[in-house]
């Protein structure tokens, strides 16, 4: 270029809607298209060819790109001079002689000739060409269309059309401006500017990359992203992108540029200032925690995969796998195990009613029984008053064998035995020395008896007694239960139980372990949301990172127990899962007991992180234990505790992942776990009261006494009356048939003595 140059006027006095200016390398020619003419300089010789005939001076152009021997101009075209209407056309000029070759139309839709043919910004045109592929792409914002172009240049021009229409991309979100300025990143991929999308963090405008052999309905990625931020207040808008080496060269409208260079796998492009420059340069930094990047390229790095993390601090373009029994889902940082972090609750189903809800039913099945297995045998009342009962048979025999005996001393032992059995006999009231025998047994089913009944006593109330040590079945107690839902009301003078008062006033500290990831606790927030206020700060009054260098705790005061919690964490990390404790302190107050609150339940999704939205439903539910005394006119026993459980939660965004693009992923400013508490206006009564009271123990267990002394009586009296007489029949009976017997056989014996005396 000579040195000497100066500048050159090109229009004078004319407004131009649009200019467009490309470098023809091959030429060394700069070449302007405006309104109604092209202009070619050569930058040598400083001459310029002017062409004037652009389809008769219809067409408007409104982008351009070149190659070495071709170009193709994308603008409006009216197919009359004096129509009002124009619609969106490719033409495609031979580059050596600037004349058009062939036109194609890319859109039937027509438009106002008032707003395509003069300058609207919100009307944007681009056109990107791919030599290499032969392939164009162009953006109509306007109509939210991407449209691929095939490029034949083998062909003689004049004879066929070297452009052709392949194929049609309708952005799915409308009026954003999608195609407002497209560039090849390589041969594969393209981006795409969407000049206004709704809510923007930290631009008015994002770039769409996509792969051209898919649909463009979800992209791979989207920039700006929470990897990659912009500080620039207020959000600017993309006005034109291009791409070279895979790197992105953005414009705004706020006269910044921005330049994000590719990065090697491992690595990616963050912005580390907020100052007002000209060029704002994007910075080399490698993957954060949970993260890898496989690729060269300038977007974001990607959350590994299931099984395998990145503990950050070092470029990453592989995850390593974690330990097989780990908790270790996506974008893992580090091996969690679930073991660590139990659930665990305080409060159970009540007992149902036992089957057996009888003290006498109780005692004589106790008494009756015996289990099969060695403990119930040992215990069993029935089984030891058999081997009394049968030591007792093998005594008898042994008085009846002395009877029988001639000896005196044995007599004399026999008498004194039966005087001793005559006064321990309590069947008999000292008749009867066989009665004796059987007080053994009875004072056995006593002391079995009385044992039963001093325990059954102590197995009441449920909390305090231990397992049952007087029965085959240790789940036995002296409680009777009953649980139904009561509203809170009040006696008719305005009070209520004290232990209603107590658990109102109960303050809650909330923990919430965040599993497997690389928040600190600069990036974590805690707020309460109010109706009519924006929102309130909490203190956090400890955030900690656990041993395992993969959770952080964060605990915080709650004020109340009805209440919009919102936690916000910041920034690009993820969470695979959390566990959430509430803890309140218990207290004692006269017969109220106020039960201390420890609790803790994990969330999580097997492979998945946390919804960038994540919301749990937690309702708190009243639980009174009533435990009523054991003796008439006893202190009633209030215990009351809280009980939460989880109404509703949403943990994973997997769905809409799968339906709209993992790119959804990266795009978040923030991780929000909401959680609501909410009390249930009605409260759980459980009422726990005795099976038996002691002054009714004690008289049943008397009466059973009696009756087992009445039932060996009556034993005793149907051995006399019935037994006995029957046994002496039949011994009788016996008798007189051997006599009768032998009364026959003796005048056989006397005949057959006659005939011996004659021989």
């Amino acid at each position: 270029m000579h040195e000497s140059m100066k500048p050159i006027s090109l229009v004078k006095g004319q407004h131009q809607e649009y200019m467009f200016v490309k470098y023809d390398a091959s030429r060394n020619h700069a070449i302007v298209f405006i309104d109604d003419a092209i202009l070619a300089l050569d930058l040598d010789s400083l001459k310029m060819s002017i062409g004037k005939d652009i389809m008769h001076w219809r067409f408007r152009t409104h982008a351009v790109d070149l190659t070495g021997a071709y170009v193709i101009l994308v603008g409006s075209y009216k197919e009359s001079a004096g129509e009002h209407i124009s619609r969106y056309v490719a033409i495609f000029l031979d580059l050596a002689t600037l004349r058009a070759v062939n036109m194609t139309l890319l859109c039937s839709v027509y438009q106002f000739t008032s707003r395509t043919f003069t300058y609207h910004s919100d009307n944007g045109v681009s056109i990107a060409i791919n030599s290499e592929r032969n392939m164009a792409i162009i953006g109509l914002s306007a109509e939210n269309i991407i449209i691929f172009l095939s490029i034949n240049v083998t062909i003689p021009w004049s004879e066929n059309s070297p452009i052709h229409v392949i194929r049609t991309e309708v952005s799915s979100q409308y009026h954003t401006g999608f195609g407002q300025s497209v560039a090849w990143i390589d041969n594969t991929l393209v981006a795409v500017n969407i000049l206004n999308v709704g809510n923007p963090i930290w631009s008015q405008s994002e770039v769409w990359v996509f792969d051209i052999d898919k649909s463009f309905q979800r992209p791979l990625f989207i920039f700006p992203n929470n990897q990659q931020k912009l500080y620039v207040r207020p959000p600017p808008r993309f006005l034109q992108i291009l791409s070279w080496s895979k790197n992105l060269f953005i414009l705004e409208d706020n006269r910044q540029a921005l330049l994000i260079p590719s990065q090697p796998a491992g690595y990616f492009s963050s912005l580390n200032t907020n100052k007002t420059l000209q060029v704002l340069a994007f910075e080399s930094v490698p993957c954060i925690a949970g993260t890898y990047k496989n690729t060269s390229d300038f977007g974001p790095c990607t959350v590994c995969p299931p099984q395998t993390k990145n503990v950050g601090n070092q470029p990453c373009s592989q995850c390593e796998s974690c330990a097989p029994t780990s908790f270790c889902p996506s974008a893992a940082v580090g091996d969690v195990s679930l073991h660590t972090y139990p659930s665990y609750i305080q409060a159970f189903s009540y007992p149902n009613k036992p089957y057996m809800n009888n003290y006498d039913d109780l005692l004589v099945h106790n008494i009756f029984t015996i289990g099969y297995s060695r403990r119930c045998i040992i215990m069993s009342a029935l089984f030891w008053t058999t081997i009394a009962v049968t030591l007792s048979i093998v005594i008898w025999l042994f008085m009846v064998l002395l009877k029988m005996s001639s000896s005196s001393r044995a007599q004399n032992h026999r008498n004194k035995a039966k005087r001793l059995l005559k006064k321990a006999d309590i069947v008999n009231q000292g008749e009867r020395w066989v009665g004796g025998l059987f007080t053994l047994a009875i004072l056995l089913i006593f002391g079995f008896t009385f044992r039963f009944a001093s325990g059954f006593l102590k197995l009441y109330p449920i909390e305090t007694s231990d397992i049952s040590q007087i029965s085959c079945d240790d789940t036995m107690r002296n409680a009777l239960f009953d649980s139904l839902l009561q509203m809170p009301l009040p006696y008719p003078d305005g009070s209520q139980w004290r232990i209603f008062d107590m658990l109102d006033n109960q303050s809650f500290i909330m923990t919430l372990d965040l599993l497997s990831t690389a928040a600190d606790c600069s990036s974590i927030t805690v707020q309460q949301n109010r109706h009519g206020v924006n929102y309130l700060n909490m203190p956090i009054t400890s955030c900690v990172l656990q041993p395992d260098n993969s959770t952080r705790s964060v605990s915080f005061l709650l004020p109340t127990h009805q209440i919009n919690l919102q936690i916000n964490i910041s920034g690009p990390f993820f969470v695979g899962g959390m566990r959430l404790c509430l803890y309140g302190i218990g207290y004692m107050n006269g017969v109220s007991r106020l039960r201390t609150l420890d609790m803790c339940k994990t969330f999580w999704t097997e492979n998945e992180t946390l919804s960038r939205f994540t919301t749990l439903h937690m309702v708190l539910i009243k639980m009174i234990n009533l435990t009523k005394p054991l003796e008439v006119g006893g202190e009633i026993y209030y215990d009351g505790r809280w009980s939460p459980t989880f109404a509703e939660t949403s943990l994973s965004d997997k769905l809409i992942y799968e339906q709209d693009g993992y790119h959804l992923r990266y795009i978040a400013e923030r991780t929000i776990l909401s959680i609501t508490m909410n009390e249930q206006p009605f409260y759980l009564q459980n009422t726990q009261e005795p099976i038996v009271r002691k002054a009714e123990l004690a008289f049943h267990t008397l009466l059973f006494c009696t009756l087992i002394i009445e039932l060996f009586g009556m034993s005793f009296l149907f051995f006399r009356l019935i037994a006995a007489p029957l046994f002496r029949l039949i011994l009788s009976c016996c008798h007189h048939n051997k006599r009768s017997e032998n009364i026959e056989q003796l005048p056989k014996m006397n005949e057959s003595n006659s005939e011996s005396y004659r021989l």
